[in-house]
Formats: structure tokens, C-alpha cells, sequence
């Protein structure tokens, strides 16, 4: 499942910074978009750290740290993708701030529960 999660991590960061891109094509900052780029890409470093954290926990935990990344992961690159395919002029950028935010609340979540469950 380690090897799923990894592949999964990077499509799907892949295709949330393509979703980002694409729906931003008619923006004209440049800096402004690239800010959402970013924005959107840091929970999946947050679920490579978590998972990291998950490595050297108990399996029992690494496989729930691992089954909510996935979860994480997919979901947030089927509402990015939900997004892009809105026609331009509707208001998208709701998503890619929230999306976001919401993951990592997950993400922090995770990192407590983890750290609950191995009793430190």
C-alpha cells in the first residue's frame, strides 16, 4: 500500500497543479496564480511528512496514516478537477483556497491522532 500512496501522491499533485494552472489560464497575474500553485501543493508535502511520520509508527497506524492520504489525495484533486472543468467566469477560486486549508486540518489531525495512539 506504501508504493500506492506514494504513486497516488504524485499524480495527484500532479493533477491538482494542472487543475490550478489550467483554471487560472485567463488570470492575468502571473504571481497571483503561481501564489494558488503553491498554495495547493503544500498539503501534499504535509501528507509526505505525515507520512514519513507513519514509517516508523506502528502498522496498525501507518495504514490509517496511509488510507487518509489516499482519501486526502483524492479527493482533493476530483473537486480540482471539478473546478477546471467549470466554463471560465464563474467563481473557482472558493475551491483552491479552501481545499487547501481543509487538508490540512486533516493533515493535522492525522499527526495528533498518531501521536495519541503511540501514547506520546
Amino acid at each position: 500500500m506504501r508504493a500506492i500512496v506514494r504513486v497516488g501522491f504524485w499524480l495527484a499533485a500532479a493533477g491538482s497543479l494542472a487543475c490550478t494552472l489550467y483554471t487560472g489560464r485567463h488570470n492575468s497575474s502571473l504571481l497571483l496564480v503561481a501564489m494558488f500553485a503553491i498554495w495547493v501543493l503544500t498539503p501534499f508535502a504535509g501528507l509526505a511528512w505525515i507520512n514519513r511520520i507513519g514509517d516508523s509508527a506502528r502498522r496498525d497506524i501507518a495504514a490509517a496514516i496511509r488510507a487518509s492520504s489516499l482519501v486526502v489525495c483524492i479527493s482533493s484533486l476530483a473537486i480540482y478537477v471539478a473546478m477546471a472543468a467549470i466554463r471560465p467566469g464563474h467563481h473557482t477560486a472558493f475551491a483552491f483556497l479552501v481545499v487547501p486549508a481543509i487538508s490540512w486540518l486533516t493533515i493535522l489531525t492525522m499527526w495528533v491522532a498518531a501521536r495519541v495512539a503511540q501514547g506520546r
